[in-house]
């Protein structure tokens, strides 16, 4: 994926690490060119690891809706949720597509993860 063009990693995650918010805790970024968006970075311990995801898949829906057709606001309100439940994800992985439930999981400060949005150059 060297050679795509990204305009954001999101790391989806719960703001404020409360109890009550859970998230898949994956960093995701999008393709400028084709709105694509891509399993960027899987922290360990955290709900997307424990489901299986892995760098490079591509995530085509979140709960039956198209993820090309939401913005980052719209994709953080559909990754997050409360701790323990679940959100099925499709996915693209080598041509394969599968369907992968995740359940949401607290995060700990401690981890050093904080949700960001940032800018990636080419």
């Amino acid at each position: 994926m060297a050679s795509r063009s990204w305009s954001a990693a999101l790391l989806l995650m719960a703001a404020g690490c409360t109890a009550s918010v859970g998230s898949i805790g994956a960093v995701l970024g999008r393709d400028n060119e084709s709105q694509a968006l891509y399993v960027r970075d899987v922290p360990r311990g955290l709900a997307a690891e424990r489901a299986g995801l892995l760098p490079g898949d591509e995530l085509v829906m979140i709960d039956g809706v198209y993820v090309r057709d939401l913005s980052s606001a719209q994709l953080r309100d559909r990754l997050r949720g409360a701790v323990g439940s679940a959100v099925e994800i499709t996915v693209v992985r080598g041509g394969d597509v599968r369907r992968v439930r995740v359940v949401r999981s607290e995060l700990k400060a401690h981890e050093g993860l904080k949700p960001r949005e940032e800018q990636i150059v080419p």
